[in-house]
């Protein structure tokens, strides 16, 4: 069947005579067309398919509405963007048209997979035939190998043939669960189970682990909405964000009819549900040295930081992790590797449970298979270690990602030890690391086997004009994070102009770590972007006393703190870097001095939330190389600081120390000012970042126009300053 003939109306119709059988068997299909009849009517294609709930995930097909929804007489199709696509978690569909035609979303792709119904569909537009041979990428070179090697992917290059002998999985006739109102023998057993151990023992520990779309979040769901409803309970759900939560609050609700809800509540008789992000949770705890919560649910434990799910296990006495092993949130491999230490520590006695059994679909899935393979969800560490090496038997290799998605071996070496790693690694990463012309991968080798890879993105070498930009916050370009973050946050107008090896990922084999593997390659990576020419290597990372340790004794040094916390670590970010050259030694040298000079007044002011030791560590890094006591002294790089947040858009908290100093500086003639300027200026001094207090002090709206109240004071300020020195 020619695809010159009307696509639309034949592949329709071949369609209707395929899609019953792949319903009866229950299996999940993937059918993946080029588009080669541009504009096509894909929109009225789906409606006529013979479905009662379809999806299009698309940008560009009409109609452009983003929420669009439309009923024919049998198929209710719905319409949405791929950026939306998170939104969608809880539902189900039969049909699902995901159009990769302008962005190849992945990370959507996998969230939309996870919606199809068992006897759904999946179908996938591509480009036309004459771009799509021209797409010579490492990751579309993976992709072509998946369109060919799995069972229950059709691809429609050139002709329509489903026709063909296709063999089907026997008929599975659709029954009612019995064991409402869970889907699964699984769940209906562990509900039971956890409800037991949550109302007859005074402490409980529980980790529950599942492959994805094993009905792990509804199962949560199930749970509170039993316990809300035999006793009077407070649960707290926390979650790396409250999308995240929304398949746990949904069956929740179906079981508490009449229950009162809000954004992140419910609450049912005497009983309560509440969600917390990460960070609210920690600022919570310790305050009256009591629990906030009878039970405490951990959704997705593995994208939140073992430092403070470390500070939980010490508060809470009933706690439930749940995490996903793998799956497009982020793989959790390296979680329950370094997870079940830490339980073995502080929870001797901690139990484990795992769902087996897929919710919406049939074991051994056409399509859970082929996305897996696809997205990079599926890896697993299986190479023995060597017991035995010197470091003679060390070798780094910097791999070609063209030569690497053709072995499919050593793609999987690298590619599970990084999903080893406790990175939110999402598939769209790996896509990023495989095609990008910035990224480098090296691999560490014992002999023949992979047990360590770092990953190096390139970055900067902006020309003068653009690097000015950055640092007035005219520009941000992406993809380019260190030399953005020390040009304008540090506030080095230079500083993009230099060439930069961010380490994006480094991740060592579980079973060779603390040999010092990690190290040394960093080491020999350092050597090798030395010889690349570039100025400096470094990294940013969540700060934590362990990981500052490690990149110090590497020979990175302090550059740069984050003055916002994230909200699911509830840390501060940091850079760290070495200089690689003259100019790198130069720019690192005018940092440290700045960072000595200012990071006193931000520990008191700033960040004075943050941890005592993590405080004492940072000020012990810098003494290594600075001095860092304060000075009142007004320097010609704060003159810098105070021009670029009067005039331009720099950030506050960084420029806040030097325009302190200059409104203290004995030789400035405040008094001189308007009495308006003068008021706010030592309003800013007085009150630094308690923006309530200067706004109300100021009777400003907010913080948007104390800001700029202070922009415009600060000019009038400088005026003075300069025509005083001028001579």
């Amino acid at each position: 069947m020619i695809l010159d003939s009307d696509l639309t109306e034949l592949t329709s119709a071949d369609l209707q005579r395929f899609l019953p059988r792949l319903h009866n068997s229950q299996q999940r299909s993937i059918i993946v067309f080029h588009d080669d009849k541009l504009p096509g009517d894909w929109f009225g294609f789906v409606e006529r398919l013979p479905y009662a709930k379809s999806l299009i995930v698309s940008e560009c097909i009409e109609p452009i509405d983003m929420a669009k929804t439309t009923d024919s007489e049998n198929n209710s199709v719905r319409q949405l963007s791929s950026k939306k696509a998170r939104r969608l978690l809880g539902e189900e569909y039969d049909c699902v048209l995901f159009d990769a035609r302008k962005d190849f979303e992945l990370d959507a792709l996998g969230v939309v997979s996870g919606l199809i119904r068992g006897g759904g569909c999946l179908l996938l537009l591509l480009l036309p035939v004459s771009v799509w041979q021209k797409k010579l990428t490492a990751f579309y070179t993976h992709l072509r190998n998946m369109l060919s090697q799995l069972p229950g992917v059709f691809y429609l290059q050139h002709t329509v043939d489903l026709k063909q002998q296709i063999s089907f999985p026997a008929d599975v006739a659709e029954t009612q669960s019995q064991y409402l109102p869970c889907k699964t023998q699984d769940q209906h057993q562990l509900l039971h189970d956890l409800f037991s151990e949550i109302t007859q023992q005074a402490c409980l520990c529980h980790v529950l682990v599942s492959g994805r779309g094993r009905g792990k979040s509804s199962l949560l769901g199930l749970l509170a909405a039993k316990l809300l409803q035999q006793m009077a309970i407070k649960i707290i759900i926390v979650a790396p964000a409250r999308s995240t939560a929304d398949p746990f609050f949904y069956h929740l609700l179906q079981q508490c009819e009449g229950a009162e809800t809000g954004h992140s509540v419910v609450r049912y008789g005497a009983s309560e549900v509440a969600f917390m992000a990460p960070d609210a949770l920690l600022d919570g705890l310790g305050k009256d040295g009591e629990s906030n919560a009878d039970l405490l649910l951990v959704d997705e434990a593995a994208a939140i930081p073992q430092s403070m799910l470390s500070i939980l296990l010490r508060h809470y006495d009933k706690l439930i992790f749940s995490t996903t092993t793998h799956g497009y949130e982020g793989t959790g491999r390296g979680f329950v590797l370094k997870f079940f230490k830490l339980l073995d520590q502080v929870r001797p006695g901690w139990t484990k449970s795992e769902l087996h059994q897929p919710v919406r679909w049939q074991q051994n899935d056409w399509l859970e298979r082929w996305v897996e393979q696809l997205l990079f969800l599926d890896l697993q560490i299986d190479q023995p270690v060597p017991d035995n090496f010197s470091r003679n038997d060390l070798r780094v290799e910097l791999l070609d990602p063209a030569e690497l998605v053709k072995n499919q071996k050593k793609l999987q070496s690298v590619f599970s030890l990084l999903v080893t790693a406790h990175y939110r690694t999402r598939p769209s990463d790996f896509a990023y690391l495989l095609d990008s012309e910035d990224v480098r991968l090296y691999a560490l080798h014992i002999n023949s086997v992979i047990v360590a890879v770092l990953a190096v993105n390139q970055e900067g070498g902006f020309s003068p004009e653009l690097s000015t930009q950055v640092y007035r916050g005219a520009r941000r370009p992406k993809g380019h994070l260190l030399a953005q973050t020390l040009c304008f946050h540090a506030g080095i107008e230079t500083a993009a102009q230099l060439t930069y090896a961010r380490i994006m990922r480094i991740a060592v084999h579980p079973d060779m770590q603390r040999m010092g593997l990690g190290r040394w390659l960093v080491d020999r990576v350092v050597e090798i972007e030395s010889a690349r020419g570039m100025d400096v290597i470094g990294c940013s990372f969540s700060a934590e006393t362990g990981l500052l340790e490690f990149w110090r004794t590497a020979g990175f040094s302090l550059l740069r703190i984050g003055f916002s916390r994230d909200h699911v670590s509830a840390s501060h970010a940091v850079v760290m870097g070495r200089a690689l050259s003259d100019k790198g030694e130069s720019l690192l040298d005018q940092l440290q001095l700045r960072l000595g000079r200012n990071l006193p007044m931000w520990l008191n002011l700033f960040l004075h939330d943050m941890q005592s030791a993590l405080k004492n560590t940072l000020c012990e890094m810098l003494v290594d190389h600075v001095d860092y006591q304060p000075t009142e002294d007004f320097s010609a790089s704060d003159l810098e600081d105070v021009i670029s947040f009067a005039e331009y858009r720099r950030n506050y908290a960084a420029c806040w120390p030097a325009m302190s100093r200059l409104i203290n500086h004995s030789r400035m003639p405040v008094d001189e000012l308007p009495d308006k300027d003068k008021a706010m200026l030592t309003t800013c001094v007085q009150y630094a970042n308690d923006w309530p207090a200067i706004v109300k002090t100021m009777a400003l709206s907010g913080r948007g126009e104390a800001e700029q109240q202070i922009r415009n004071s600060l000019r009038h300020l400088l005026t003075l300053y300069l025509q005083n020195n001028s001579a």
